[in-house]
């Protein structure tokens, strides 16, 4: 396996609770086997008495693994897994017999061990295997049949075989289950961001003509229900066609866009600002008088600088009035600012002449 799999492995490595809790179903299914094997078959030789606590402690152990597994830390399951082993080659030492049932079950151990650890993880419990079972084989009389070497080594092969196997089959579901959720997150992502582009203007990104409508919708009904104050001001940047004239049209979008930052940081958290046509913005402003409103827009005009003018107008909902005619008396006191200021400009002039 190469490093790029193993650190798949790796990442999607289960859940410890599903672990401890498959475990412990293994374990009893175990004991009970174990302990109903030596009651309906007794041959000689055996030590009834170990097996049958052997049996009754894997039962005991599952159960407690099982209930407890919602508690389960990831070095718990690796130690009932090693647990799990020990009981299962004690078994073998209280038979007397190096082959039989619990040679199958350590397969079985090996087969689970790859199925839900990292092949780290996997190498680490086999070599306890391994150990396990080499001094339980290295104690118990075999004057028939082959040597306990060469069941060690025959055991060791099969298991690591199986483990192997295992491994690759478990590393691959892991893989495909991370490009899963990769393309999941990328897709939410992505939904994330029309969601946004959907409310949003993609330049200045502050909300756009459709996300001011729904919201200013709510702030209506939300003003009539508490009977609190709203107003919307209208913001226009006067000599922002004579600015591309003169800069270039790249240098009035960085207009815009400073414009709308500065704007947008100066405002409260449940205002909102609206970018509603070339150069005009909208403010909805919840829970807000109009001497606040016409001081705030004051400040923001004079924010923009000596590189555009700036008119404004502000309106207080009237409580009875639809949005549609809340915004345009909004916009009439932003023109009727816009025809005083060119009228105290053109007197300026006269009376320079």
């Amino acid at each position: 396996m190469d490093e790029r799999e193993s650190r798949a492995s790796d990442a999607g490595a289960d859940d410890p609770r599903l672990m401890s809790r498959a475990l412990g179903v293994m374990l009893v299914c175990g004991g009970l086997v174990t302990v109903g094997g030596i009651t309906l078959a007794s041959p000689g030789g055996v030590d009834k008495a170990g097996v049958y606590a052997v049996g009754i402690a894997a039962v005991v152990v599952g159960l407690v693994a099982a209930g407890t597994a919602r508690h389960a830390r990831r070095w718990s399951a690796h130690a009932l897994f090693a647990a799990g082993t020990g009981l299962i080659c004690l078994g073998t030492w209280f038979t007397g017999a190096p082959t039989g049932l619990y040679a199958l079950l350590l397969v079985w151990v090996a087969i689970v061990a790859a199925t839900f650890f990292s092949p780290r993880a996997v190498a680490a419990h086999m070599l306890w295997i391994l150990v396990a079972s080499g001094a339980i084989l290295a104690t118990i009389d075999s004057s028939t049949g082959a040597s306990p070497a060469v069941r060690w080594v025959v055991g060791g092969l099969l298991l690591g075989i199986a483990a192997t196997v295992m491994t690759r089959i478990a590393a691959g579901r892991r893989a495909t289950e991370q490009l899963l959720r990769a393309e999941i997150a990328e897709r939410k992502r992505l939904q994330r961001q029309l969601e946004h582009l959907a409310g949003h203007d993609p330049l200045t990104g502050v909300a756009n003509r459709r996300r001011l409508e729904e919201r200013i919708a709510t702030e209506l009904a939300r003003a009539r229900r508490e009977d609190s104050p709203l107003c919307v001001v209208t913001l226009d940047l006067d000599d922002l066609k004579a600015h591309n004239d003169t800069h270039g049209h790249a240098a009035g979008d960085r207009l815009l866009q400073r414009v709308a930052a500065t704007w947008d940081a100066s405002l409260r958290a449940g205002d909102l600002i609206a970018r509603t046509g070339g150069d005009e913005f909208v403010l909805l402003l919840p829970n807000c008088t109009l001497a606040d409103a016409e001081a705030l827009m004051a400040r923001l005009c004079a924010e923009v600088g000596a590189d555009c003018g700036c008119s404004a107008g502000a309106a207080r909902w009237d409580g009875r009035e639809s949005a549609d005619e809340l915004q345009s008396r909004a916009d009439l006191a932003m023109y009727a600012e816009k025809a005083r200021a060119r009228e105290a400009v053109e007197i300026a002039a006269y009376r320079t002449v």
